[in-house]
């Protein structure tokens, strides 16, 4: 069987992980993009290949192709404020729906529902989640060609590379706090741990796996808290936002580009609220797949290499143990106006053709995206190469965190860090956002830490150059 390769290897790749990741907790994701969001807003997420192998995933874009849906999404839905304050009240909607519907979970005595009433709560909730990602996915592909626009308008006022670099990581901050801060921020406050950890039990959730933190992970966790947490976290919002009129002063940058920042910034603290309520979702998604498990005799984890319709369809009687069986060893998807799946051979043969950057031998160094500063210095530490969050309590106080990327699911091992350093991201990912919050260095979309570098390397990373260098 000849393959034909989707995008050239040798082109600029986008590489999304390889990650911890499970294709049931994404397949609503891939359904709205090839079928829902063209429909609602006239826009296309550019050809995508989404591989899973072995609880990994790995994601690949033609890097021109997303950038440019990410610029038109920006500035024909979010730019516009108007624009992004009706889709942003839009997706409240349906995180209220949401919800209601957790409330209906709740009291659901699942192993007495029929299998008509435990297939009505599937389809309820897959249908909520499938509009929530309609209106959360603006956000999410502006994400990728935000910046290059800001970048491009501020290049008018801003000659200089560095001063340019330095004023883009200040106008893309978030000015409010993220989902982590305002657990730690209630945490602090709290008396009554039982509410606490009711409410925020699915802290470690992610597309890696769900989990119930029991009330001591709470506790032990206050013991380390200032109480002074919250006054610390909105003075640092409040230094973000004088830094931001700073550079406004300081290049005289117009009103309008301060708008595309202001956009940029609130982008990004939709994306963080939204993966707090996904990590919710995927909490009563894993909640109704047990249940189903054991009702129909199927395993439990093989279930999570199914689409959400597939799981509908086990209800409705269909046997599907044939089908988990072929996708034990890997399988895909390939979409754009379409859905092709594609066979384990072709996972493997994608995930060996595109997971890695080629590396010239003897390399010893990376440059990538200043993304933090930090304190504007030279770091050393020794490198940590976390490719699974979940590890977080074998990462040491002071140690280079490394990735392909990070995601909220990191927060843990990025507190303990003297620097982060990953292959992919942007001024506006999750690793940028959260370094920027820990006043820590951060490069991202190095492509080639996590191969440069290795476990125990003692590096430097100059975050005034954009360099980690092995010392």
């Amino acid at each position: 069987m000849k393959i034909k390769l989707p995008f050239d290897p040798a082109g600029n790749i986008f590489r999304w992980g390889p990650v911890p990741g499970k294709f049931l907790y994404t397949s609503t994701f891939v359904e709205v993009h090839y079928k829902h969001f063209r429909a609602a807003y006239g826009e296309n997420w550019p050809e995508t290949v989404w591989l899973f192998k072995d609880g990994r995933s790995f994601w690949i874009n033609n890097t021109p192709d997303i950038e440019a849906a990410g610029e038109r999404t920006f500035v024909k839905y979010m730019l516009p404020k108007e624009s992004r304050n009706k889709i942003y009240s839009e997706w409240q909607g349906h995180r209220n729906n949401f919800l209601e519907l957790s409330k209906s979970i709740n009291v659901t005595k699942l192993v007495e529902a029929s299998n008509v009433e435990l297939l009505n709560l599937w389809n309820n909730l897959t249908d909520i989640y499938t509009k929530f990602w309609v209106t959360g996915s603006v956000p999410e592909l502006a994400n990728y060609g935000s910046t290059h626009y800001l970048s491009k308008k501020l290049r008018l006022f801003i000659n200089n590379d560095q001063e340019l670099s330095v004023a883009l990581e200040v106008l893309t901050a978030p000015t409010r706090m993220s989902f982590y801060q305002e657990e730690e921020v209630a945490l602090a406050k709290t008396s009554d741990m039982v509410k606490h950890q009711r409410q925020f039990f699915w802290l470690k959730n992610s597309y890696a796996g769900t989990q119930i933190l029991p009330m001591e992970f709470f506790v032990e966790r206050k013991k380390d808290l200032k109480s002074e947490i919250e006054i610390e976290i909105k003075k640092k919002l409040a230094e973000t936002i004088a830094r931001k009129l700073a550079v406004q002063k300081q290049f005289n940058v117009p009103s309008d580009i301060m708008e595309i920042s202001e956009a940029i910034s609130d982008g990004v603290g939709w994306q963080d609220e939204r993966k707090k309520y996904i990590f919710m979702i995927l909490h009563y998604i894993d909640v109704l797949v047990a249940e189903i498990a054991r009702r129909f005799e199927y395993d439990f984890n093989e279930l999570h290499n199914l689409w959400h319709y597939q799981i509908a369809e086990i209800l409705e009687g269909k046997n599907l143990h044939l089908e988990l069986t072929k996708r034990a060893k890997g399988f895909g998807v390939q979409f754009f106006h379409d859905c092709r799946e594609l066979s384990a051979e072709e996972t493997e043969f994608f995930w060996n053709v595109y997971s890695t950057e080629k590396v010239v031998a003897g390399t010893n160094e990376v440059k990538g995206i200043v993304a933090s500063k930090g304190n504007g210095g030279v770091v050393r530490g020794k490198i940590h190469i976390l490719l699974d969050p979940m590890k977080a309590e074998l990462f040491q106080d002071g140690e280079i965190l490394v990735a392909p990327m990070t995601s909220p699911e990191y927060i843990f091992a990025m507190k303990k860090a003297c620097a982060v350093l990953t292959d992919t991201g942007g001024l506006t990912s999750h690793a940028a956002i959260v370094s920027r919050e820990l006043g820590i260095p951060c490069l991202v979309g190095t492509k080639v830490a996590t191969t440069v570098f290795q476990d125990g390397d003692v590096v430097e990373v100059n975050s005034g150059e954009g360099i980690a260098r092995k010392v």
